[in-house]
C-alpha cells in the first residue's frame, strides 16, 4: 500500500499540479477576499492561480501599462541608445499627469528613460520610448498587442504606452499577471525597478539631473505597507481605473505576482491579504530532476 501511494504521488507530481482533493486531502484553502473589482494571485514559476475575483474580467489599467511598455523597450533596443524628445511626446498627455520633468528637445539613455517610466511613471518617457521603437505611439501599440497575444493574454487590447484614459485600452488581471511574470525574467529591468531613486542625465528643466522616485510603496521598507520579499511592481491611476497595482513578491523559495484592478484605495490592502494567503496556504516542491519549475501546493 505504501509503495503504491508512492506512484501515485510521483504520477500526479509529473503532470506538474494536483489539486489537494485528490485522495481525500482538504479542499482548496479559502479564507482571502479582496475589495477591488478585480484581482489575481499567481505562482510565478508555473503559472498557477492561487487565487482569483474577476480575473478575465476587462478593466482599464491605468500605468501598470507601463511593464508591458518597458518589456518592448529591453527586448528591442540597447539601454545605451539615445532618445529625444518631442513637443509631443512632452505635450500630448493629460493634465496633470505623472511627469519626470523631461522637456521638448531633450535627449536622454534608454537606460534613463526606462528609470524615468518605471520610478516616476513619467508619461512623456512612454511616449518618447514608443516613438523611438515604433515611429509612433499607434505602431507601438501594435507591438504592445502583437506582445501581449504571445504571451497568452486573451482580454487585453492596448492603445497607448502610457496607460492613460482610453476607452480601447483595457486588460485583465490574468492577463497582465502573465505580462509581469514575463518581464522579471528580465535582470536588467529587476535592478531598474526595484531602485528606490534615481538621478537622471542633465535635461533644460534640471540641468544637475533631477531625481525620480520609486511610487511602489510595497517595495520601502520606510513605508508602513512594505512587504517583505516584495522585489517588484508598477502602480497606477486614473479617473476611470480607479487604484491600479501589480506586485511580486518571493518568500521561501517561491515566486507569487499579485494584481489588483479597479481598486477603491484597498490596493495595497487587498495585494498584503493576497500575498498573506499564497505564501500562508502554498510551499513549492522542486521535481527529482531539479528543473526550476515549481508546485505550488497546500501547506499541511
Amino acid at each position: 500500500m505504501k509503495r503504491l501511494l508512492m506512484l501515485l504521488l510521483c504520477i500526479c507530481l509529473s503532470t506538474g499540479f494536483m489539486h489537494l482533493a485528490v485522495m481525500g486531502a482538504p479542499s482548496w484553502p479559502s479564507g482571502v477576499s479582496i475589495q477591488a473589482d478585480g484581482g489575481i494571485l499567481m505562482d510565478a514559476d508555473t503559472g498557477t492561480i492561487l487565487y482569483g475575483k474577476n480575473e478575465n474580467q476587462q478593466y482599464y489599467p491605468a500605468s501598470i501599462t507601463k511593464l508591458l511598455t518597458a518589456l518592448i523597450v529591453m527586448e528591442r533596443c540597447s539601454l545605451d541608445e539615445m532618445v529625444s524628445f518631442s513637443h509631443d511626446d512632452v505635450y500630448n498627455v493629460e493634465a496633470g499627469s505623472s511627469s519626470a520633468g523631461i522637456d521638448e528637445g531633450d535627449v536622454l539613455t534608454v537606460r534613463d528613460c526606462l528609470y524615468a517610466l518605471m520610478l516616476a511613471s513619467a508619461n512623456e518617457s512612454a511616449n518618447a520610448l514608443a516613438c523611438h521603437i515604433a515611429g509612433t505611439r499607434e505602431d507601438f501599440a501594435k507591438l504592445m498587442n502583437e506582445k501581449a497575444k504571445s504571451l497568452g493574454c486573451t482580454g487585453s487590447n492596448f492603445a497607448n504606452p502610457s496607460g492613460l484614459n482610453d476607452e480601447n485600452h483595457y486588460t485583465t488581471a490574468h492577463d497582465m499577471a502573465l505580462i509581469a511574470r514575463e518581464i522579471i525574467k528580465n535582470p536588467e529591468f529587476l535592478t531598474i525597478n526595484n531602485t528606490r531613486s534615481y538621478q537622471l542625465a542633465p535635461t533644460k528643466r534640471s540641468p544637475e539631473g533631477g531625481y525620480v522616485a520609486n511610487h511602489h510603496k510595497m517595495l520601502n521598507k520606510n513605508e508602513s505597507v512594505y512587504y517583505p520579499g516584495a522585489f517588484a511592481g508598477k502602480t497606477g491611476y486614473t479617473s476611470l481605473a480607479g487604484n491600479t497595482l501589480v506586485t511580486c513578491a518571493k518568500n521561501n523559495g517561491m515566486t507569487l505576482i499579485a494584481v489588483v484592478l479597479n481598486g477603491h484605495q484597498s490596493h495595497y490592502a487587498d495585494t498584503k491579504a493576497m500575498f498573506d494567503f499564497g505564501f500562508r496556504n502554498f510551499h513549492s516542491f522542486r521535481q527529482s530532476t531539479m528543473r526550476q519549475n515549481t508546485v505550488p501546493w497546500k501547506m499541511i
